[in-house]
């Protein structure tokens, strides 16, 4: 019987390891994230989400636009 070694961890593993350090076990970890999907999943749910609204998916992904008033 030989000892096989552990696999390498992946960067979903180490983000993983990142949250439980962040927030302290395991079950607190998973609290979080559930608490995140369930509000993704809610704000799935409306007609327009709440995130579009506030500019929270945009933001940064192109130049503000600039208003100009021709008249």
């Amino acid at each position: 019987m030989s000892a096989e070694p552990l696999p390498e961890r992946d960067e979903l593993e180490w983000e993983l390891v990142e949250l439980i350090d962040a927030h302290g076990s395991e079950r607190a970890a998973l609290r979080v994230t559930y608490e995140t999907l369930k509000s993704v999943l809610a704000d799935a749910d409306r007609s327009v989400s709440r995130g579009f609204i506030r500019g929270v998916f945009s933001e940064g992904a192109r130049p503000p636009r600039e208003v100009t008033t021709d008249a």
